[in-house]
């Protein structure tokens, strides 16, 4: 007994050694993401950030949760089309046009958000059905068959039944949308062994998802100043300075270390549709609408720096930062112990600096953020540069 134990710690390895491991740019050789799917990106973030203001004009419960009905469909079909395009040769014109249509469908719902959310979203829910039928068509030629998969049951079942349900008062249509989106979300996990034979190119996923990321981040950045006043004064410039901070501390969480870690991952991962569920279907959607949620809390808090920050946008700019910084850290894909103990701290010091500054200005909360995300980007990097020495 002793001398398995000892096998097998003699066999772990080191943390600096793992850290090194996770943390090296290792050259894949592989398919790169394309033009055409640069471009599918960019209508998603556009589609993003409409509904971000959206949520911004109506921060409440029901607004919430309007905001998550109408993002899903967006990000869901993304997913989908990523996975897919990973899978196909998107120099195909056939498949290029399809996805251009995609685009375009996609576009056509971002402007019948609105509408949609007023209670009038038939619109929106039929061009949600062309665009799952559009991945449904993508999917029977790429797995050669019609088969039960998340593809076919959104096209066939979740999609049609939010059509019909469209036509319900607005109290109930959002129930119905609700629980569909539920379905919608579900199905991938609960049919997960109908795509456990997928193999994907390990260095076209991370990229694109990486791609999406710092667009949503670029975006969160830039369209924040669409809510300052005429008049600049010097307390917005330097909440503008505050909102850089941030956005940077959060660019430096992820991209310094976290997307190799994703990436490595996929590499050494043998059953690469969990990896793509787990990691990159589910755990940037959870990234996306933190994201989300911080975009919105820097949007209302840019509008008068100087005053108190109402309880919806300190919430939301919180919660949004916390949870992006307690992202990936759970121990079955996360992090080495000592980053994932870091983030965690910088994520739990949020809730008590939320609690004592709930009386401070706009300005000071979003300063205090930003240091500590960036406190923690910092600790990491000497981490991982001294385990890289």
């Amino acid at each position: 007994m002793s001398g398995g134990t000892n096998e097998r710690l003699a066999r772990r390895p080191h943390p600096n050694h793992r850290l090194r491991a996770l943390h090296a740019s290792v050259p894949v050789v592989g398919k790169r993401v394309s033009w055409v799917e640069l471009f599918y990106d960019l209508v998603l973030v556009f589609a993003i950030t409409k509904v971000t203001h959206e949520l911004a004009d109506d921060v409440t419960w029901f607004g919430l949760l309007d905001a998550w009905v109408v993002f899903t469909p967006f990000w869901w079909s993304w997913v989908g089309a990523g996975i897919l395009s990973n899978l196909t040769d998107l120099d195909h014109p056939k498949r290029r046009l399809r996805l251009f249509g995609m685009i375009l469908i996609t576009s056509m719902m971002t402007i019948a958000v609105p509408m949609a959310l007023d209670g009038d979203g038939l619109l929106f829910a039929v061009l949600y059905l062309l665009l799952r039928l559009l991945l449904l068509w993508w999917a029977i030629d790429g797995f050669g068959a019609m088969r039960l998969n998340p593809f076919s049951i959104s096209a066939l079942f979740t999609a049609p039944m939010l059509v019909a349900t469209s036509l319900m008062s607005t109290p109930h249509q959002r129930i119905a949308w609700t629980a569909l989106m539920t379905v919608e979300l579900s199905t991938t996990w609960l049919l997960r062994k109908r795509l456990s034979h997928i193999k994907v190119d390990v260095a076209h996923l991370p990229e694109r998802f990486g791609l999406v990321v710092i667009l949503a981040l670029g975006m969160a950045l830039a369209d924040s100043a669409e809510s300052i006043p005429n008049r600049f004064t010097t307390w917005h410039a330097a909440a503008l300075v505050s909102c850089f901070l941030l956005v940077a501390g959060m660019w430096w969480i992820y991209f310094d270390f976290t997307h190799g870690a994703i990436s490595h991952r996929l590499r050494t991962e043998h059953d690469h549709s969990r990896v793509v569920r787990e990691l990159l279907a589910y755990g940037h959607y959870a990234l996306f609408a933190c994201i989300c949620a911080v975009a919105v809390g820097i949007r209302l808090i840019l509008a008068d720096p100087r005053s108190r920050a109402e309880p919806p946008s300190a919430v939301l700019l919180c919660a949004g930062t916390g949870l992006y910084m307690g992202a990936f850290v759970w121990s079955r894909w996360g992090l080495p112990r000592s980053l994932s103990w870091i983030r965690f701290a910088g994520a739990a010091a949020i809730v008590p600096t939320g609690l004592v500054l709930r009386n401070c200005s706009g300005l000071v909360l979003m300063t205090a953020l930003a240091l500590l995300v960036c406190a923690a980007a910092a600790v990491e990097f000497v981490l991982l540069r001294a385990a890289e020495g």
